[in-house]
C-alpha cells in the first residue's frame, strides 16, 4: 500500500509524455522579436566583410564559437517556458530536469557564453533604431537577471573582484583575436549584471576608477554606469581622455551617458571638448573614437544630448 501511495505521489511530481506534447504544441513558438534578433546576430557572426582597391567589398563566411552560441540560444525562451509551466520538473528522453538540473544548465550557459551575450546585446542596443532599443534593453536585462541569480548576493563582491583580475590577466597573457575578444566581453557582461548587487561606497568606486590596475578600473566603470551618479563625472571624463584601450573608453562613454542629463553647464562643456578631441581618431595618441565604430555612435548620441 505504501509503495503504491509513493508511486502515486511521485507521479504527481512528473509530467507525462502526453502533457509535454500538449505543452510543446502550444508554447514551443519563439517570440517573433527574439527570433528576428537571434537571426540577425547569427548572420552577423558568420559574415566577414573586407574592402579592397580592386573591388568594392568581399564577403567571407566563417562559423565561429559565437555562431554556435547564438544558434543554441535561439530556443532558450521556449525551453524556459516549458520548464516554468511544468512546475519545476520536466521529463525528457534523457531523464527528468528539475530545479537543480535547470540551475546546472543555466550555470553552464553562464560560464561559457551568458556574459558575452549580455555584452553583445548591449552593443546591439546601442546601434539599433530607437524603436528597437527598448526591446533590446528588455532582453539584455532579462539575461542579466539570469546571470545574477546564479551568484549569491553575499558572493557578488568577490565575484566582481575575480572578474576584474580575469580581465587584467586576459590583457596581459592572451594574444589578440576572436577568443580574447569573446573572453573580455564576457567579463564585461558579467560585471554589468552584478553591478546592482555590489554595495560599493562612493570612496571605493573612486579608488577603483583611479587605480593603475585596468581590471579594477573596468570594475569601477561598471558600477559608475549602473549608478549614473555624476559624482564620478570627473574621474570618468579623465578615462575618456586617457583610456589605455578602446575597450576601456567604450565603458567610460557608456558610464558618462548615464550621467549626462544631470551634468551642469561647465561639465557639459568639458565633455563636449573631450568628445570632439577624441573623435580626431589616432591610435598612437590613444584617441579611440573611430568613425563607424560603436564609440562613434555613442559620441554622436552624447553630443546630441549635450545640445538639448
Amino acid at each position: 500500500m505504501d509503495s503504491k501511495s509513493d508511486n502515486s505521489e511521485g507521479s504527481k511530481n512528473l509530467i507525462s509524455r502526453e502533457a509535454v506534447d500538449w505543452l510543446l504544441q502550444r508554447i514551443f513558438q519563439l517570440p517573433k522579436k527574439w527570433l528576428i534578433i537571434s537571426i540577425i546576430l547569427i548572420l552577423i557572426s558568420v559574415c566577414e566583410i573586407s574592402w579592397s582597391k580592386k573591388e568594392l567589398f568581399s564577403f567571407k563566411f566563417r562559423v565561429t564559437n559565437t555562431t554556435a552560441i547564438f544558434l543554441s540560444l535561439v530556443w532558450l525562451p521556449s525551453i524556459l517556458k516549458v520548464f516554468a509551466l511544468s512546475g519545476g520538473a520536466l521529463k525528457t528522453p534523457l531523464g527528468e530536469i528539475g530545479g537543480s538540473g535547470m540551475k546546472t544548465m543555466l550555470e553552464s550557459l553562464t560560464a561559457d557564453s551568458l556574459g558575452f551575450l549580455i555584452e553583445q546585446t548591449k552593443r546591439a542596443e546601442e546601434v539599433a533604431p530607437p524603436q528597437q532599443q527598448k526591446e533590446m534593453r528588455q532582453i539584455r536585462r532579462e539575461w542579466q537577471k539570469v546571470y545574477a541569480s546564479t551568484v549569491p548576493a553575499s558572493e557578488a563582491r568577490q565575484e566582481m573582484e575575480r572578474l576584474a583580475e580575469r580581465y587584467k590577466e586576459l590583457r596581459m597573457t592572451m594574444p589578440f583575436g576572436a577568443q580574447r575578444t569573446f573572453e573580455m566581453e564576457s567579463v564585461t557582461g558579467r560585471m554589468r549584471a552584478l553591478a546592482p548587487e555590489v554595495k560599493y561606497t562612493v570612496h571605493e568606486v573612486k579608488d577603483l576608477l583611479q587605480s593603475a590596475d585596468q581590471g579594477k578600473r573596468l570594475l569601477g566603470l561598471s558600477v559608475a554606469e549602473w549608478s549614473g551618479d555624476p559624482i564620478y563625472f570627473d574621474l570618468v571624463l579623465h578615462l575618456i581622455n586617457h583610456s589605455e584601450t578602446a575597450f576601456e573608453q567604450t565603458s567610460a562613454l557608456r558610464s558618462v551617458e548615464k550621467m549626462v542629463s544631470q551634468l551642469d553647464t561647465q561639465q557639459k562643456k568639458n565633455l563636449q571638448a573631450a568628445l570632439i578631441e577624441q573623435r580626431n581618431f589616432n591610435e598612437e595618441e590613444k584617441r579611440w573614437i573611430k568613425p563607424e565604430s560603436n564609440r562613434w555612435i555613442l559620441s554622436d548620441r552624447l553630443l546630441s544630448r549635450l545640445h538639448e
